[in-house]
């Protein structure tokens, strides 16, 4: 299997970079999307100096935030009402979301495409979609985590927002994460009781991180002992320094395939 990087903070030559997240998963017999980014023309333009079609068999949002899900957009202006692959996302990532005063949640076109969408599976528990390939469902939180200051919308209130609809897939022994929204290290505790874990890939979200916190979950990562480590997108300078020193670690971006 292959997990190629399609839309990330860092791309390399002539590739794209937007913050947001996407990547490309292939077996012998499937092609998965993993998020869309945040632009149909940076994923569109990526797309195609990958020399990939967009020719897959199914689509997962690993959460509602719309660096991950706008450039779905490209669907549904190319293909509309004709596209038929499965799209799968956690039942709770349809909730109107920001940080301060900005809008950060879907789309709303994409929200109501999706909302009368044909195919659309709604994901809480964990799904094996294939025999190398399983969401993870809602994620528990028994391990601490920074947050940041995220609100939702509920019965017209603002609210705190923990972004409960977190979540990443694992690929044979390797988690692939859009944001770890739920914690780094609650992430992987949860990955552990559904599968063997090796690695990860993906946004860490510790771009506003303590020192103290990188340091926990630096310590954490050093005694899981994995062959892969790999922090993109939401990760941050700082958090990205620190992991660089570790054991399986890889500076990954916009093209990097990885042989899994």
């Amino acid at each position: 299997m292959e997990i190629k990087i399609l839309v990330d903070n860092t791309a390399k030559g002539k590739f794209l970079a937007q913050s947001g997240f996407s990547a490309i998963i292939k077996d012998e017999d499937s092609k998965i999307l993993f998020d869309c980014g945040q632009n149909a023309q940076v994923f569109e333009n990526n797309l195609k100096l990958m020399d990939e079609d967009d020719d897959f068999d199914a689509l997962i949002f690993s959460h509602g935030h719309y660096d991950h899900t706008d450039g779905f957009n490209y669907f549904i202006e190319k293909y509309g009402g004709n596209l038929d692959f499965p799209v799968y996302i956690h039942k709770s990532a349809f909730v109107d979301r920001y940080h301060g005063e900005r809008y950060i949640g879907i789309d709303e076109g994409i929200k109501n495409f999706l909302k009368n969408y044909k195919n659309l599976k709604i994901v809480e528990d964990p799904v094996k979609i294939s025999e190398n390939l399983i969401i993870s469902g809602t994620i528990p939180r028994t391990n601490f985590y920074e947050r940041e200051d995220f609100e939702r919308i509920e019965n017209d209130q603002r609210v705190d927002d923990i972004i409960i609809d977190d979540m990443f897939v694992i690929i044979k022994d390797i988690i692939l994460s859009g944001c770890t929204h739920s914690g780094v290290i609650n992430c992987i505790e949860h990955a552990k009781t559904l599968n063997e874990i090796n690695g990860i890939i993906g946004g860490f979200h510790m771009g506003t991180a303590s020192k103290n916190y990188i340091n926990q979950v630096k310590s954490y990562l050093m005694a899981q002992n994995f062959k892969l480590i790999s922090p993109m997108h939401c990760t941050g300078f700082n958090a990205t320094k620190e992991l660089s020193y570790m054991p399986g670690f890889k500076f990954e971006h916009v093209g990097s395939v990885f042989e899994i």
